[in-house]
């Protein structure tokens, strides 16, 4: 009887401990579990529903070329965005009802430089609620190669890199993703997005996929402004990006260490104009419309853009 005594106190000691031991630490966050910095009222505005995209066109221009040569440069872009339904389970649009309510932006042009001419395209994926980024795309013709580079950002897993090329060399890889972090691509689009309603300064990550980094990068709204655009005249609200250290962009080959954006203080905070601090390249609207243009030819309705970028 004792002895059967002391073994049931030892299994329920033993069981006990096991139970406490096998109590499983709290999950570690998901990427996107932190307090997001974006606006969610002005993401989920009615003006995205209207079955149209925002097609806007900006001239850039810079003192140095793709080579980072003394060299001046003008060139119009093209931009796009619209609310669509994408699967990060496939990493691609969906229409069959199925998937995640997501943006797709597209920064898109053309330029020339001697014998060469330079047809690039930027896409971005990213989450409606918060702008968590899904996947850029970039492809580029230069008269050398075409060139194929991916940055994808599974729900649940590492960030993928993939890069295609015939003179350019082949990578894949993978390395862990950081919360609040962003593709260059999509800087644009998350300026606009932006929650700086609490705080004036907020702290957000740059993917670097060719070095699988995450660059610190601080947000600061300084205020209102008037800016002065090809598009008109506009009130805007003024914010600085400060990179830790310079970035990839598709503006300016690579940032600067500042760029102010000038976004729109209407109820879609269009954006207007950018400029890195050192003077180096800058970007200014000249003409937008909403249209489906899937199904019309904006060309038509443009009184500014003559060609396509």
């Amino acid at each position: 009887m004792m002895k059967q005594t002391f073994v049931s106190l030892l299994l329920l000691v033993v069981g006990g401990g096991l139970v406490t031991g096998c109590e499983q630490p709290s999950a570690t966050p998901e990427p996107d579990a932190r307090p997001s910095v974006t606006d969610t009222a002005y993401l989920r505005a009615d003006h995205w529903n209207d079955g149209q995209a925002e097609v806007a066109f900006y001239r850039v221009e810079r003192t140095r070329d793709q080579y980072g040569r003394e060299r001046d440069q003008q060139f119009t872009v093209g931009t796009y965005l619209v609310k669509h339904r994408f699967s990060p389970a496939e990493m691609t649009k969906k229409t069959d009802g199925t998937g995640a309510s997501a943006f797709k932006y597209a920064l898109f042009y053309e330029l020339e430089s001697g014998s060469y001419q330079y047809k690039r395209n930027w896409v971005v994926n990213a989450r409606q609620k918060d702008l968590r980024p899904y996947k850029q795309s970039f492809t580029s013709f230069d008269w050398c190669s075409n060139q194929y580079r991916e940055l994808s950002f599974p729900p649940d897993g590492d960030v993928e890199v993939r890069l295609r090329s015939d003179d350019y060399g082949n990578r894949r890889a993978t390395f862990e993703h950081e919360p609040q972090s962003y593709p260059p691509a999509q800087i644009p689009v998350l300026v606009r997005g932006l929650d700086l309603s609490a705080a004036d300064t907020l702290a957000v990550h740059v993917v670097q996929a060719d070095s699988s980094a995450h660059v610190p990068t601080r947000a600061v709204g300084t205020g209102l402004d008037s800016v002065s655009t090809p598009a008109g005249t506009y009130q805007a609200r003024r914010i600085e990006i400060h990179y830790e250290r310079p970035v990839s962009s598709p503006i300016g080959e690579k940032s600067a260490r500042m760029e102010t954006y000038w976004v729109g203080t209407g109820p879609q905070r269009r954006l207007l104009r950018m400029e890195a601090a050192s003077g180096r390249y800058e970007m200014a609207l000249v003409e937008h419309l909403r249209s489906p243009y899937w199904t019309e030819n904006v060309w038509s309705r443009l009184d500014r853009v003559k060609e396509r970028p």
